[in-house]
């Protein structure tokens, strides 16, 4: 994943101590006075053999074992941040993730989510995941739906997965089977970013999730593949925004000194009218003390005035 501007102004949210799920070979950036642990549900060994495709990257090490649907080796109320980047969309009970990444986090804390944008990726020809079914598979569980879902992703995403055409990677009913057997991490379900914000209203109904939006970046194609909200665990009143970054400071400076220069011309541009406005002015009042003294002065005095009424600005 491509390290953008975009997610280093998101990452200006956090600070403190806590938790990145998930991050194998791509953790997130984040300022050097904070501190993260990483968690997931296989050691480093383990997280290789799942993924072969990921070759000789180097992988985050792993400080924590724990399921993101289940991070009970973590108490309540003790983290300042949960980074889930690329993460919900792999959950096959992601208000149950919503509800223990929230449970974790302290009053206020801050939840980093990113998630990638159908449109611009594999699950581009997936359907969005309805929201009742995502309240169903809370209610109920997800034995039910788990076959459904590996068969949607071997037809409809693992053809357009580069990495998979190119190893030629057969597709059937015999590779769901294999997936299934190996729990592989797929794209469980599929949203926009208004869909997945209809997510975070039935995590709030369905299982007590409080989660105030603090900022969204949206997805830039041609330049990244996602997009990002941040959200604070519900409190009493509101957060102070972070400061802007290096890289927002140097555009706000830029356009400063923009409009400063287009500022400085308006200015002149004004001050030549002024000089050409009172320059006029001259010329027409000397035109009425002589225009009585000489012969058709007030016919040539009226010809005057209307040629300078007609001039443009300079």
């Amino acid at each position: 994943m491509k390290i953008t501007e975009k997610r280093h102004r998101a990452a200006r949210w956090l600070t403190g101590a806590g938790i990145e799920i998930g991050a194998l070979h791509n953790p997130l950036p984040v300022p050097a006075q904070v501190s993260v642990r990483y968690v997931d549900r296989l050691s480093v060994d383990e997280l290789r053999r799942h993924y072969p495709e990921l070759g000789d990257e180097p992988m985050v090490p792993i400080d924590l074992i724990g399921d993101a649907e289940n991070l009970s080796v973590l108490a309540d109320d003790t983290q300042d941040f949960v980074i889930a980047n690329h993460l919900l969309e792999h959950l096959e009970n992601p208000l149950r993730g919503l509800q223990e990444m929230v449970r974790v986090l302290r009053p206020g804390g801050i939840l980093y989510v990113a998630l990638p944008d159908p449109r611009v990726t594999f699950d581009r020809s997936r359907d969005q995941t309805p929201t009742d079914h995502v309240i169903a598979e809370y209610r109920h569980g997800t034995e039910a739906t788990r076959e459904a879902h590996y068969a949607e992703w071997v037809e409809r995403a693992e053809p357009l997965v580069e990495w998979m055409v190119a190893a030629g990677v057969a597709i059937g009913p015999q590779r769901v089977t294999e997936q299934m057997a190996r729990s592989y991490s797929i794209h469980f379900h599929v949203w926009r970013p208004e869909t997945f914000l209809e997510v975070i209203a039935a995590a709030r109904e369905e299982a007590g999730v409080s989660l105030e939006l603090q900022e969204f970046s949206a997805c830039r194609p041609g330049e990244d593949d996602e997009y990002i909200f941040i959200f604070a665990k519900g409190r009493n009143g509101l957060l102070v925004p972070p400061p802007p970054g290096p890289d927002q400071v140097a555009t706000l400076s830029e356009q400063l000194r923009r409009q400063e220069t287009d500022a400085a011309a308006t200015i002149a541009a004004l001050e030549r009218e002024l000089e050409r406005v009172s320059r006029d002015t001259a010329i027409l009042r000397s035109l009425r003390r002589v225009a009585g003294r000489v012969p058709f002065g007030m016919v040539l005095a009226r010809w005057v005035s209307r040629s300078l009424l007609r001039r443009q600005p300079t």
